[in-house]
């Protein structure tokens, strides 16, 4: 197989849908002698901030010495960004590789599992049918075994009590902000939602929680009794204090009861991203209590070189060029929150503001755009490559609600000729909505299509 047939043949995968259980994870990493069990884990959940969190902590574990896999969802332009070692990505061949590896055993080749019964075997009923998030999850874990990384930092699909990365042991968990998603799969309350995401903390284990909101502060203070797990929480146990916060970088910095580091620096946006830094400082903190040598020049170094394309990524400056992956009414209204206050730094004329929008139907798009549309000042909907898209009138006539200007460009690209032809140099165009939208707008951008 090509990389390309690879490819093609993981999303063929995408026909068995959202399966929520550990069952099939299990069977399907019993098959391969249980790869996930030869490493150390952090295991990050949330609805906004997992994978900026999850970036700063690998990038702190890489320059502290250790061998560090990264495993996130979904990706902005390759399948490979999904999986990496050290801030690279899977090279094609080994994506070909191990998915041929894992297609063998699933055809049954002598293939048993573990049963109930300590060290007895059962046969397993194969094919086992794995969702394309099995099956990446249990190519990320196979790879970092074969690799024998140090430290997997992997970040939830879905939820966390039956998400297929919920297999794992960590030595830490972390949960980020939580808001309403997925209510169809999480419930349709904040409490609710919160338990479902709680349920990656383990027995006995240590947990970080960076949301400051009580319904999910009450949840996970409930789990965490109930599994006698040691709790860590912003605002309570860490905190920062932000200091600027510029076009390319944020500097903050962040004290806990015993020690404050000072003028820490971040090359990303956004007032919400030393939240995420500092939790990942944290997370340094708890590791080195428990043995793991991290020192602060790792943590300096390991927030300053981090790389996390799509969030409040500036990709040119005249006119600027933001591409954010708001996919929910709370990044929605981060996202808004800082483009108020970019348009409101002129001297002179406040900035246009036009939004390139395009927006998946599991998603709440009246949230989102309500969120954003008293911002702009003429809005392009889009139609991304994507099976899941919203109809592009639908978004319209929700726009018009609110706003006069707004018309469907289905095709991104002349949606981003267009953008720039009726932008001044000082104006903003705002590609926005979806992971999809973002990914494609990127690599048109960036002369990759």
């Amino acid at each position: 197989m090509t990389y390309v047939e690879t490819i093609d043949y993981l999303y063929s995968l995408e026909r068995f849908g959202i399966r929520l259980g550990l069952e099939n994870i299990s069977n399907i990493l019993n098959l391969l002698d249980n790869p996930h069990r030869k490493f150390e884990t952090i295991h990050i959940a949330g609805t906004n901030g997992k994978g900026s969190t999850a970036a700063m902590t690998a990038s702190i574990l890489q320059h502290a010495g250790y061998k560090t896999g990264l495993y996130t969802s979904p990706h902005l332009q390759d399948f490979m960004e999904r999986i990496m070692i050290n801030g690279v990505m899977i090279p094609e061949n080994d994506v070909v590789e191990l998915t041929k590896k894992i297609r063998s055993k699933l055809k049954g080749q002598g293939s048993w599992v573990r049963g109930q019964e300590k060290d007895k075997l059962a046969p397993c009923p194969l094919p086992l049918n794995p969702t394309f998030f099995e099956f990446t999850t249990a190519m990320a874990f196979l790879y970092f075994a074969e690799e024998m990384v140090d430290f997997a930092v992997v970040e939830v699909g879905m939820g966390g009590r039956l998400d297929a990365t919920n297999v794992l042991n960590p030595v830490l968990s972390i949960i980020t902000e939580i808001d309403i998603e997925h209510t169809e799969h999480l419930g349709g309350d904040i409490r609710t939602i919160a338990m479902e995401k709680g349920g990656i903390i383990k027995e006995k284990g240590t947990v970080i929680l960076s949301s400051c909101k009580r319904e999910a502060i009450e949840a996970i203070e409930a789990v965490c009794k109930e599994k006698h797990a040691r709790l860590y929480r912003i605002e309570r146990d860490f905190g920062i204090r932000i200091s600027e916060c510029g076009m390319s970088n944020t500097i903050f910095e962040f004290r806990n009861p015993q020690s404050a580091i000072p003028n820490l620096k971040i090359p990303l946006r956004g007032k919400y991203q030393p939240i995420n830094a500092s939790t990942a400082v944290m997370a340094a903190h708890i590791l080195a209590e428990k043995g793991f040598t991290i020192g602060e020049s790792a943590i300096r170094e390991g927030l300053k070189n981090v790389r996390w394309n799509g969030r409040f990524e500036v990709v040119s400056e005249e006119p600027l060029i933001i591409l954010d992956g708001a996919h929910n009414p709370a990044a929605a209204k981060m996202l808004a929150d800082e483009l108020k206050a970019i348009k409101g730094q002129s001297q002179e004329e406040e900035s246009k503001l036009i939004l390139i929008i395009g927006i998946l139907k599991d998603k709440d798009f009246r949230g989102i755009i309500s969120s954003l549309a008293h911002l702009a000042d003429y809005v392009i909907i889009v139609r991304p490559k994507s099976d899941r898209t919203r109809e592009p009138g639908d978004l319209k006539n929700e726009f018009l609600k609110y706003i006069s200007d707004a018309e469907v460009i289905e095709d991104i690209p002349d949606a981003i000729s267009k953008a720039k032809h009726i932008a001044g140099k000082d104006d903003i165009i705002c590609i926005t909505g979806s992971f999809f939208t973002i990914g494609e707008a990127r690599n048109i951008i960036k002369g990759k299509i």
